[in-house]
């Protein structure tokens, strides 16, 4: 049996993505560990059907499967790859691209997924939290400050998710300066109304947004820098692991095992599979371990500004 199941989650209406997703799936080929893992593909027919038409004129050397859908209902591709019999499962969105040394380091270091550490993950150009360990690790002192100023330039939807988000953009207003850790600090216990306003109790937990989330500016200028800094994102570094304290976590690439995953899934239903995860480690008073200089790219978010031109930058020029 595989130890690990790789699922990769995509959707007809971004078939633009195709040959990005081909770009992570040519990084796995390349890894050390091969026979360790399978890679399933969960998407709708249309989307299917190319992986298919490509995996028939290309090599393969590690185990495919595809799973067709009949819609792009983002819970039903989860709910499919918990079924999985592999110890442990990765969730991979196609917006995502890392390098096949960052996917060596997490499965020679699956052993260190323990209760306390019940996730492993890269640090994505914008993921929560890892955007700022992204940028501290990925560029330069003077890029640092540039990418600081995008971010104090940056805003938030105050009404996200139904939320009370004012108070966020107050505190980034009044920052003088970029810092992270402050950030996330503030974060942890800034008034979000989730005890007057008609959201889930569970909403309490969803403190997910940063100006990354939201920037275009930002995104597009990560994005240059990745592409004039190949070698560096492709590159071998040198890992390690550590735990960064935040009151959120969503990245579009994490490891963890197939029943600890399965298990977070009732505790929280807003379409994704961000939220229950983060409750599951505040209730167990754990810890993401994060990848450092295992650089990821996560091209954007639906909610960030200019989608399409930043995916485009990272399609066409990377």
């Amino acid at each position: 049996m595989k130890k690990l199941q790789i699922n990769m989650f995509s959707c007809r209406h971004k078939n633009h993505r195709f040959g990005f997703s081909i770009k992570m799936f040519n990084e796995l080929q390349q890894i050390q560990n091969r026979d360790s893992v399978k890679f399933v593909v969960h998407a709708e027919e249309e989307v299917a059907r190319a992986w298919h038409q490509y995996l028939t004129t290309h090599r393969t050397d590690i185990e495919v499967s595809l799973v067709p859908y009949p819609s792009e209902k983002y819970l039903d591709r989860v709910y499919s790859s918990q079924s999985s019999e592999c110890k442990y499962s990765c969730k991979l969105d196609d917006d995502v691209l890392i390098s096949r040394h960052v996917w060596d380091y997490m499965i020679e270091n699956l052993d260190k997924i323990t209760n306390e550490t019940p996730i492993i993950a890269p640090i994505l150009t914008n993921g929560i939290p890892t955007v700022d360990l992204f940028i501290e690790d990925f560029l330069s002192e003077e890029d640092l400050k540039i990418a600081h100023d995008l971010l104090l330039k940056g805003r938030i939807s105050e009404n996200q998710w139904g939320l009370d988000y004012s108070k966020v953009n107050e505190k980034i207003e009044s920052m003088s300066e970029w810092n992270g850790r402050e950030f996330w600090d503030f974060m942890d216990v800034v008034d979000t109304g989730h005890e007057r306003l008609p959201v889930p109790w569970s909403y309490f937990c969803v403190r997910g947004v940063h100006p990354a989330r939201y920037s275009r500016e930002f995104n597009l200028f990560i994005a240059r820098k990745i592409a004039e800094n190949k070698e560096k994102f492709f590159g071998k570094n040198d890992y390690r692991l550590e735990t960064y304290k935040a009151p959120y976590f969503t990245n579009n690439l994490f490891i963890s095992e197939t029943e600890y995953w399965k298990n977070t899934t009732p505790l929280h239903n807003d379409g994704w599979d961000e939220g229950q995860l983060t409750l599951r480690m505040l209730m167990d008073k754990s810890s993401v371990l994060y990848v450092r200089n295992g650089f990821g790219i996560h091209m954007a978010y639906g909610m960030t500004e200019g989608q399409m031109e930043i995916e485009r930058e990272y399609t066409e020029k990377l």
